[in-house]
């Protein structure tokens, strides 16, 4: 039996639908929480590409080619004031874009079902996965925000819910979702499979607590043509219900199937283990946390280990006196994926593989939805990178139709946000890396990259502030680059 899904264009009218509501639901505020934005801008650098941390992370919003003006309009309203009951939230954004790049996009539209501490969601969501910093982070290793959100529907708890026989001691937060990819470059109609289940241990008026996750994503099923056939049925993907059965459980299949399906798994399966330890003192929050990547079950068993994203956060919790200048928030991360469990054992040889993160040599784009990766932007596509580097001789093969060249990667990266006695908030972002490039120039394979940002906030009314952001980008792998952003965004 085949498993049939709505395509997201058929849920395109009813998500409008939604958006058009919120967008005129502000006068009974009795029975609505209403909130709405309009923002207008413009970037512009020194080269034609958008320096690195004024594009990474947005959710796949800024265009790669500059200069460009844009307009940002949303909003949100949440029917039913009383959390006991069930409420009705819904929520739109659109972001137009006007320059080489000109494009109008919707990286929010949803409708959020809530009944106390669940809820379900139909549409796009800007969503951030995985323990650590939400705020300052460089990206999670596995969902990052760093690509246009996917259509989804979503069924989950709303943050940690505790377990009632525990009096509070252990507390879970996990979703469970079903996503369309859509049409991408080498494969039509793949779908997402994704869930997630968090664990805290320690009540919330402890000063210590301590985290334990997973995040599994799969993306499966769809047709292509670019594929080698050997890897397809006559093109296609396995899209039944039997198929679903087996991913879910990251199952080996069995019947007709392609030879790398019935070797491996259905499906191109990837996610992160995560843990986290919080530590609420008296003038600072401290969280550390660790995102350690999996794609098979060398990871599972962390014979890749110490891949993965490690952080350190500080947040100061006294966010009200301000004498001239305030530390808010201090982020340290360390992202490596240079191990790949290539260093087995030779005992271990025949049980385990080397991983290729966010490659698939069915699903042939890598890890990305929108011609952006899913997770850590630090994980490049070759059509990212300097293009005068590229070896001729991959570009006249067309790369062997593989889109990842550099996830052999070591990043250093540190964040802090602040706010002045004037309301004027300052952040920044700060990143080298060393990165061994696939189909680069051999002299070129190995190279170093500073990326760094710097942006503030000035508010001049009630609601109202202008915003701006200055980028550079110094090393090899991007090209050098200094660029900048300025806009004013009001809320109401």
């Amino acid at each position: 039996m085949n498993l049939s899904f709505p395509s997201p264009k058929a849920l395109l009218p009813f998500l409008c639908c939604l958006s058009t509501f919120a967008a005129t639901a502000q006068n009974d505020t009795t029975n609505h929480k209403t909130s709405y934005f309009a923002e207008a801008g413009g970037m512009a650098a020194t080269n034609s590409r958008t320096p690195f941390w004024l594009r990474a992370n947005q959710f796949g919003t800024v265009p790669l080619e500059n200069p460009f003006a844009f307009v940002r309009l949303g909003g949100q309203t949440t029917l039913g004031t009383d959390p006991r009951k069930p409420q009705l939230h819904l929520q739109a954004e659109l972001v137009a874009n006007a320059g080489k790049t000109s494009n109008v996009l919707l990286p929010a539209a949803a409708a959020t079902l809530r009944f106390r501490k669940f809820e379900l969601y139909a549409g796009r969501r800007k969503e951030f996965f995985g323990l650590g910093d939400t705020l300052l982070t460089s990206g999670s290793y596995a969902w990052s925000g760093n690509a246009l959100p996917l259509p989804k529907v979503q069924i989950g708890t709303r943050g940690f819910v505790p377990i009632g026989f525990t009096k509070g001691l252990f507390a879970i937060h996990a979703t469970y979702a079903h996503g369309w990819f859509g049409r991408q470059d080498s494969v039509q109609g793949s779908y997402l499979h994704q869930k997630t289940v968090y664990v805290r241990l320690g009540k919330p008026q402890w000063k210590a607590r301590f985290y334990l996750g997973i995040i599994h994503n799969v993306q499966w099923g769809g047709k292509s043509e670019f594929v080698r056939q050997d890897l397809t049925l006559n093109g296609r993907f396995p899209s039944s219900f039997k198929d679903y059965t087996y991913l879910i459980v990251a199952n080996t299949p069995s019947g007709e199937y392609s030879a790398i399906d019935t070797l491996n798994q259905l499906g191109n399966h990837l996610g992160s283990i995560d843990l986290g330890f919080e530590l609420n003192g008296k003038n600072w929050d401290v969280f550390a946390y660790h995102q350690h990547p999996f794609e098979d079950k060398s990871g599972l068993v962390f014979v890749n280990f110490p891949d993965g994203l490690w952080g350190l956060r500080f947040k100061n919790k006294n966010q009200k006196t301000v004498s001239t200048f305030r530390v808010n928030q201090l982020t340290f991360e360390y992202l490596t994926t240079v191990d790949k469990g290539a260093n087995l054992r030779p005992d271990l040889q025949q049980r385990y593989e080397a991983d290729q993160y966010f490659y698939h040599s069915q699903y042939i784009d890598g890890w990305a939805y929108n011609h952006r990766i899913i997770g850590t932007p630090f994980i490049t596509r070759y059509l990212d990178t300097r293009p005068e580097n590229i070896d001729n001789r991959f570009l006249q093969n067309k790369l062997d139709h593989k889109m990842i060249n550099n996830n052999t990667v070591k990043v250093l990266y540190t964040s802090f946000s602040g706010t002045f006695k004037n309301g004027v908030t300052l952040r920044s972002r700060l990143s080298y890396s060393q990165n061994k490039v696939e189909f680069f120039y051999n002299s070129f394979r190995d190279v170093d990259q500073f990326s760094g940002i710097i942006s503030a906030s000035f508010p001049i009314s009630h609601h109202t502030e202008i915003q701006t952001a200055f980028s550079l980008d110094q090393g090899r792998l991007y090209n050098n680059n200094f660029g900048g952003m300025l806009s004013i965004r009001k809320s109401w």
